[in-house]
């Protein structure tokens, strides 16, 4: 015996679904929610918890590098401005003048012009924020000055870096930037100090720009301060400045104003990709580093944050996202329960209500509680229910008065041909008193009833329909004896094809009855057929009657006249074989109408009948 088993994976759908088909529609509804909602919510929450360090991390590098470019421009700009202010040097032409005239050589003594130079240089220095002091040297090398601290220490600081004369002396005129510098503290200042030195060289624009010698100010650290000194993108960030080789330009700590990073790994690393962060281990402890270049004087900007901010910062994140997950993971539950409450409850109820229905107890109603579509769907239910009782009445009495009208057929019922063998009977007691008139008539009304009463077929042919009009038309003329003639004027290629029965009789009835009742004599329709090369069969009916007027005419056009079988025919044909198929009445009061029938070439009629499928799928 062999056993057939199914894959792992149908029995599992199968499984699935059977376990959903068993649940109620309240679990169902927390289930689709729970499935759809909170559980892509879930993962959404874990995939960011996952991810909270590279987050950190990217946030972090991003704010550091907008920083360090806003630091970068700030200072930059306070560059420029300071060189601003040692451009303008050239703006005192007094002090100018006298270094001119001294040349190369020394300063005359008891002539007052070191003093005369000196006196200008303070002059200059009134008033600049951030400039301590300045010093100029002649090209005889005689050494001017403005400081409240007095010259000598900042002499014994350029005598320890001669490459600052050295470096302006090649600048050729523009200004040089010099890393900072410590000053010990003297009876005027508490505290040793520090500087940041730049200078150029002096030259005498009045004869081909001769050198007169150079000039140095010194700007306080407190205007890099101002700018840097608050600025943090984590609680134990560093910032650096340095010039290209390595030297401090400005740090938190004063200490390291004498430092040279030049040989340092990460100096070099960083400095090599900068724009670009980097992580390395400084001093035991990871650090993410960030650099911006100045194109102006190309210092560095440097940003050293702690990995260990990054993490508390992680951490943080991390905390944010559990607290938000199990928040939104205790509303959406609530939320889910009074949803499916104020959804399944109504419906309980209403199940409830159909199965009292269900044994017979049709007085069950049901109170709408709400107006929204529960409570629509409650008074839809009471609706129907006493549309349901009202139905059952009906259908009692109904049922009651159709057997009634049963017995009353059967007892009134006349076979057809009994009316048809009396008909006959009569015609021929109307030929044998020669009564040729009658018998015509009769043989005429005769055939018209057959027509009439056939049963089950709508279509016809052309041919019989005509038939039928020539007997209508007939009896019509006998009875308005004479006063007017048809004329059937038909292309005989097209009377065995299928045309829908009797959709002459209204507008052939109204040309003889409304149109032809004023009419003594001389009065015509015309009944042509023919095809319209385009598939389709014309017909039309026309006469020189009376007219229709305006207002009626206008009526039967819009489909609001009185009566249906105008245009009765027009919205049949329409509507089974479109909108190139239809009725067209044109009339004018007084000469007459004119109606054209627009019908479709039906396939030949098997048998004379046409299936019905076929005919509706004609012209579509």
């Amino acid at each position: 015996m062999r056993l057939q088993t199914k894959p792992a994976g149908e029995w599992g759908e199968n499984g699935m679904k059977r376990w959903i088909g068993r649940m109620n529609l309240r679990n169902k509804l927390m289930f689709m929610l729970a499935l759809f909602i909170l559980v892509p919510l879930l993962l959404v929450g874990f995939a960011f918890y996952g991810q909270s360090s590279e987050l950190v991390l990217e946030r972090t590098d991003k704010e550091t590098g907008q920083v360090l470019n806003l630091v970068q421009q700030n200072i930059d700009r306070l560059l420029r401005q300071m060189e601003g202010e040692l451009l303008s040097l050239y703006d005192q032409d007094d002090l100018i003048g006298e270094l001119s005239r001294l040349g190369n050589g020394p300063v005359p003594e008891g002539t007052g012009v070191q003093e005369g130079i000196s006196l200008h240089l303070r002059n200059y220095l009134m008033g600049k924020e951030y400039i301590d002091s300045v010093y100029l040297i002649s090209a005889g090398g005689a050494v001017h000055f403005a400081d409240f601290k007095g010259p000598s220490s900042f002499l014994q600081m350029m005598d320890r870096h001669p490459e600052w004369k050295q470096a302006i002396s090649m600048a050729g005129g523009r200004v040089v930037w010099f890393p900072a510098y410590t000053l010990p503290s003297t009876p005027f200042t508490a505290s040793p100090r520090q500087y940041i030195p730049f200078g150029m060289q002096i030259r005498d624009v009045t004869d081909v720009l001769q050198p007169l010698g150079i000039v140095l100010l010194n700007m306080e650290i407190q205007a890099l301060d101002d700018i840097i000194g608050d600025v943090a993108v984590s609680p134990n960030s560093v910032f650096l400045v340095t010039d290209p080789r390595g030297k401090v330009v400005w740090h938190r700590n004063a200490e390291l104003y004498s430092a040279d990073f030049f040989d340092v790994p990460f100096f070099r690393e960083a400095a090599r990709q900068c724009g670009a962060f980097t992580t390395q281990r400084l001093n035991g402890e990871l650090y993410r580093i960030g650099c911006a270049n100045s194109g102006y004087n190309d210092w560095l900007y440097f940003s050293f944050v702690p990995m260990q901010d990054l993490q508390a910062q992680s951490e943080n994140l991390k905390r944010f996202f559990i607290t938000t997950i199990v928040a939104l993971t205790a509303l959406f539950i609530l939320l889910a329960l009074l949803t499916t409450h104020y959804i399944t409850n109504p419906l309980r109820r209403m199940a409830a209500a159909m199965r009292r229905i269900q044994r017979d107890n049709l007085g069950t109603r049901i109170q709408a509680q709400s107006f929204d579509e529960i409570g629509l769907l409650q008074s839809a239910f009471n609706i129907m229910q006493s549309r349901i009782d009202a139905l059952i009445t009906e259908v009692r009495n109904i049922s009651e008065k159709e057997r009634e009208a049963e017995v009353k057929a059967l007892q009134a019922q006349i076979n057809p041909h009994v009316l048809y063998n009396t008909l006959d009977t009569i015609n021929w007691m109307a030929i044998e008193r020669g009564q040729t008139d009658i018998s015509s008539m009769i043989t005429a009304l005769g055939d018209i009833m057959r027509y009439a009463i056939r049963k089950n077929e709508k279509l016809v042919t052309l041919g019989e329909e005509l038939k039928w009009a020539e007997n209508y038309a007939y009896l019509q003329k006998m009875r308005f004896e004479d006063r007017f003639d048809i004329i059937f004027d038909v292309d005989p290629a097209i009377l065995h094809l299928p045309v829908p029965r009797l959709f002459l009789q209204p507008y052939l009835e109204n040309s003889i009855i409304h149109g032809m009742e004023n009419k003594e004599s001389g009065g015509w329709i015309r009944v042509s057929a023919g095809r319209d090369g385009e598939g389709r069969i014309r017909v039309s009916v026309e006469d020189n009657g009376s007219g229709i007027p305006e207002s009626r005419l206008k009526a039967i056009r819009e489909g609001s006249a009185h009566g249906v079988g105008i245009t009765n025919l027009d919205e049949r044909l329409k509507l089974e074989y479109g909108p190139g198929y239809g009725v067209t009445v044109d009339s004018i009061p007084d000469q007459g109408t004119t109606v054209v029938i627009v019908l479709p070439e039906l396939p030949e009629l098997e048998n004379g009948r046409l299936e019905d499928e076929d005919a509706e799928s004609v012209g579509r």
